[in-house]
């Protein structure tokens, strides 16, 4: 992996925290066209100091492209992108300086451990030793920070990017696929290790195909296709459903149970799934319940049927309605 750092901006303050909900990415109306191919169709977004915002997208919906016009590395065809209150384009300087970013690639030498890796970006930014002790600890590196960086696994290389990117303090961290490649216990590190990165006064951007991983992690998701985002909104919501119950009855009387709740008029439908009723009703839980009582039937369990971000996902992107 790759760390993209920049120097520190002459006279910050590593330990100022900015204010609560402060906005540090603003994206407006951004569009970016390859010849006749519109990639990115005027999204707008914006994200607040400390959040997670997991950026969901099939393959050809623009994600890849949003994040590296963020990073700078493509420039939009119209619109902005605000980072820090500085605009990309035209303050494209003092905007890269709060942002740091990890994406494909290796820039560290093997024959050096990852704490003289990390010393020498330091010294070329500028930046003081103590700054590498720093991030060092926030990644929880520590035991492997003087061990040759060559004899890393996956999941340390992972760690020390984030650590890299992590050096000059920035405001932004936008992290394309950090779990990719990593054993099971890697992952678990890099998504205990996102949520600690906020907590310090980050702001994260996750793009990630493991939508497990960014339900965990993200408190917001941004969902692409075709370049135009469909939905956004905090994960809790997109994943609330739309009332139904799932309902846990003996699997003999799951065809009995379904005809007689598809008679009553305040059901909507009921569908089976994975051995459980799944009942869309304009009626709460309990009149379900002695509708299914009278006709000697009885139910273990009762709960909201919530869903999860993938049948969301799955739902959006490939019928374009809304959750």
């Amino acid at each position: 992996m790759m760390a993209m750092n920049l120097p520190r901006s002459p006279g910050s303050d590593s330990g100022a925290r900015p204010a609560v909900h402060r906005t540090v990415l603003e994206i407006q109306a951004l569009t970016k066209r390859f010849g006749e191919v519109l990639a990115v169709d005027a999204i707008i977004l914006s994200v607040a100091q400390g959040e997670v915002l997991g950026l969901l997208g099939p393959n050809g919906s623009g994600k890849s492209t949003t994040l590296n016009m963020i990073l700078g590395f493509v420039r939009p065809t119209a619109g902005r992108v605000m980072i820090d209150g500085h605009d990309l384009e035209r303050d494209r300087r003092q905007a890269l300086l709060s942002v740091g970013g990890l994406v494909e690639g290796s820039a560290f030498y093997p024959y050096l451990t990852g704490r003289r890796n990390l010393w020498m970006l330091a010294r070329i930014r500028g930046l003081p030793r103590t700054s590498v002790d720093e991030v060092i600890g926030l990644v929880d590196l520590g035991q492997a920070a003087d061990r040759k960086f060559g004899g890393y696994s996956t999941g340390m290389r992972q760690r020390l990017g984030v650590a890299a990117a992590l050096l000059h303090d920035p405001k932004l961290i936008v992290l394309d696929e950090p779990t990719s490649g990593l054993d099971p216990a890697g992952t678990r590190e890099m998504r205990q290790l996102i949520p600690r990165i906020a907590a310090e006064g980050h702001t994260v951007v996750l793009a990630s195909h493991l939508l497990v991983e960014v339900e965990q992690v993200c408190q917001r998701v941004a969902i692409l296709k075709q370049g135009r985002i469909i939905a956004e909104g905090r994960v809790a919501d997109l994943l609330s459903g739309d009332g139904s119950l799932r309902i846990r009855i003996a699997e003999s009387d799951l065809a009995k149970a379904q005809g007689v709740l598809l008679s009553k008029p305040d059901v909507k439908s009921v569908t089976i799934d994975n051995g459980d009723l799944v009942v869309s009703a304009a009626i709460d839980g309990s009149a379900v319940n002695r509708m299914l009582v009278q006709e000697d039937i009885y139910a273990s369990r009762i709960e909201p049927a919530g869903r999860s971000l993938e049948s969301v996902f799955l739902e959006l992107t490939e019928a374009g309605g809304n959750p």
